[in-house]
């Protein structure tokens, strides 16, 4: 099994830990090993239980699964909030390292700043010839402070400057401190000097915003340079404030894959890669090659805004009526979720209902093409259990979906590759959480009007009538007409996958389909117990073959055998007690035959595999494909199989495909050849020859029978 390292951060899309998570994923791929990122979304400042509850994502870190964890210490505005996650990590005696701070039982890995500002004050020494130089740093306790001004120290002395403590400004690294510094510079208050080192580049940022719009010739009054090069978070970056800061870059990747190799082992690597960005604060002018990355890098973040507001995802989210539309609307959208190759979005087993249970979960795999029915899983598992099923190593991001105070679950971006999301993530997760709420509601209410008392004539959820008044129909209706009955079943055990009101939504979605078959001659009911009965005239005889192939391409190609089983069953007279009883053994039957199969061994599994052959006939997976997935021999794939479903594998694709096309044939003016290709054949006269085989005739001989 591929090794595998958590790393617990906060804000994962902000510029300073994704240098950071570039750096994990860089050294853990090379040593063929997984990363599993967990993180919020927002990191509130403000201490309010609404606005922090997102946090709940970190209790679901079950750190015995794991090789080891990395903490980047800085991200959080109070580490405090993963103090029992801390405690479980102790606990499992797994290597720990947190990144730029310090936690008990951890070992600590930091980067050189004070090698780094001792580079950068040589800079202004050497460069510019300066020795009147001020330094606003950090708070006085902080150890970040402490270096990055032990650096500036070293300069001085290496170039016999004496350094004078009353020079050195404290702040807070925020904007607010260099805006406080440049006030007093203007008032007269202090004296303003050749130049002022910021040890970090939101100081600098604030000082030059003053400054700037108070006149100060920059640099030709006063030099300026910060440190980290900050950006990427929208007025973060330098190159929304001005002058252009010159700055140093701090070498947050290394400090990635030194905490990869305090974990799995082997030899920090050097790294001596000059990481001064030069920019208009100092008279060296800005560096064309840095700017034009920065203005590329700030295009595509803007692209990707400019998607996510254009997009119709919000509202495909809103009118989806099920989990599995709402998922498919994921999927449809998929390109949203900028460079990532899957999403999987993991719900409470209880996620429609008013509280999360946390036991369970339900897992939905979901790339741009399609989605893949849920599987349930418990929360001591693996964060998705996909996870061990790929051949590359990969990272994961692993974040919260709440609405309010209420978690519905969380999902998981995989990349193939060092990489990470973006600040559109945010409103993408938002909205996914605001209309999962609505999605929830939305069951509520129908599940109430499901349980509304049946009116006199019509059945309240599909408009139908009821048995009383269609048996009244049906004896004034003489001896000219047929019934057709169409009966659905529920195995026990759909509620738990795809929520309570499932059943009837599958009903609504019956109903639906049969609508569209019906024409004016044909007069519906919907019993009480889950049965449709539709009367038809004699003379429409393929009236039974257009509902079938209707209901196995808008109802069955969506939801399996495990959520509903459709029993037909014709009588061509009118007694409708006959027929509801006849129609009922059948189900019966199909039922157990169904619990059956259930019970054999990678039952799952194959019905799975069955699922896709219906729904996506135009691309069935090879034999080889399947077989291997499930880690056997194509016989004797072949072999289980047969077993299963009574068919062989060969010949179940080629029923889904004829089914498809006979449904294409009915419902659409397609050619024939259209019909071929989206059907998932290469040759024209192929799939005529083998409809004809299946159906008894050519695809024309079908399409004008049917429609006569």
């Amino acid at each position: 099994m591929r090794r595998r390292i958590a790393v617990i951060t906060a804000r994962a899309d902000a510029s300073e830990q994704r240098d950071i998570l570039y750096g994990i994923s860089e050294a853990a791929f090379r040593k063929d090993t997984d990363v599993v990122v967990y993180s919020n979304i927002y990191n509130h400042w403000q201490d309010d239980n609404l606005l922090n509850y997102e946090n709940i994502i970190y209790s679901l870190i079950e750190p015995d699964l794991f090789d080891g964890v990395i903490v980047t210490a800085e991200a959080f505005r109070d580490i405090k909030i993963i103090n029992d996650t801390i405690d479980k990590i102790r606990a499992a005696k797994i290597p720990a390292i947190v990144i730029d701070g310090e936690l008990d039982g951890f070992k600590s890995v930091y980067s050189d700043d004070e090698t780094d500002l001792e580079k950068m004050t040589e800079h202004l020494i050497t460069v510019h010839g300066f020795t009147d130089i001020d330094i606003l740093t950090g708070s006085r306790d902080s150890a970040a402070s402490q270096k990055r001004l032990n650096g500036c120290k070293r300069a001085f002395g290496k170039h016999g400057i004496s350094f004078d403590n009353i020079r050195v400004y404290y702040g807070n690294f925020w904007n607010d401190s260099g805006e406080e510094l440049a006030r007093r510079y203007l008032s007269g208050e202090i004296p303003r000097p050749q130049a002022v080192i910021c040890t970090n580049d939101f100081m600098a940022f604030g000082l030059c915003d003053v400054l700037s719009e108070a006149g100060v010739d920059i640099p030709g009054e006063l030099t300026v340079t910060g440190y980290d090069l900050t950006g990427g978070d929208h007025t973060a970056g330098r190159i929304y404030h001005y002058p252009l800061l010159t700055t140093y870059r701090r070498n947050r990747r290394k400090m990635g894959r030194d905490a990869v190799d305090a974990i799995l082992g082997g030899s920090p690597i050097q790294d001596n890669s000059d990481r001064f960005v030069s920019g208009n604060t100092c008279s060296c002018g800005v560096c064309r090659l840095h700017l034009l990355d920065e203005l590329v890098a700030e295009k595509i973040d803007q692209y990707h805004t400019i998607m996510s507001t254009v997009a119709q995802f919000s509202g495909r989210l809103t009118t989806s009526r099920t989990l599995e539309e709402y998922t498919g609307a994921v999927s449809e959208f998929f390109y949203l979720l900028h460079g990532a190759d899957r999403l999987f979005l993991c719900l409470d087993s209880a996620w429609n209902s008013e509280r999360f249970n946390g036991g369970e979960f339900l897992c939905c795999a979901i790339d741009n093409e399609y989605s893949e029915p849920p599987i349930k899983f418990s929360s001591g598992e693996t964060p998705v259990p996909f996870i061990t099923e790929h051949d590359s190593p990969a990272i994961f991001y692993v974040n919260p979906v709440c609405f309010q105070t209420r978690l519905y679950g969380y999902t998981v971006l995989e990349y193939n590759r060092p990489a990470s999301y973006d600040f559109s993530f945010r409103d993408w997760n938002k909205t996914v959480a605001d209309t999962l709420e609505f999605l929830r509601m939305k069951n509520d209410i129908h599940y109430l009007t499901q349980c509304q008392r049946q009116s006199a004539l019509y059945d309240s959820l599909t408009g139908f009538y009821n048995l009383c008044e269609f048996e009244s129909i049906v004896e004034e209706a003489g001896h000219n007409f047929c019934i057709q009955a169409v009966r659905l079943s529920f195995p026990d055990g759909g509620e738990y996958l795809f929520g309570e009101n499932h059943r009837s939504d599958i009903i609504a979605e019956t109903a639906s389909a049969i609508k569209r078959v019906c024409t004016k001659h044909e007069i519906c009911c919907r019993t009480d117990d889950n049965t449709f009965l539709i009367l038809f005239k004699r003379e429409n005889g393929m009236f039974p073959e257009k509902l079938k192939i209707s209901l196995h391409n808008e109802v069955y190609s969506r939801h399996d055998e495990r959520q509903v089983i459709i029993t037909y069953h014709s009588s061509d007279n009118t007694l409708v007690g006959e027929l509801r009883s006849a129609v009922l053994l059948n189900a019966e039957h199909d039922v157990g035959l169904i619990s059956e199969r259930r019970r054999l061994p990678h039952y799952n599994e194959l019905a799975d595999i069955r699922n896709r052959i219906i729904s996506m006939p135009n691309k069935m997976p090879k034999l080889s494909e399947v077989s291997r997935k499930m880690c056997v021999s194509e016989g004797h794939f072949r072999l289980i199989y047969r077993q299963c479903f009574d068919v062989s594998y060969n010949r179940d694709c080629i029923n889904s495909r004829v089914m498809k096309a006979c449904y294409l044939l009915y419902s659409t003016a397609m050619s024939i050849y259209a019909t071929a290709v989206s059907c998932g054949y290469d040759d024209e006269k192929f799939f005529s020859r083998q409809f004809r085989q299946v159906t008894g005739f050519s695809p024309a001989e079908y399409r004008k029978k049917i429609l006569q």
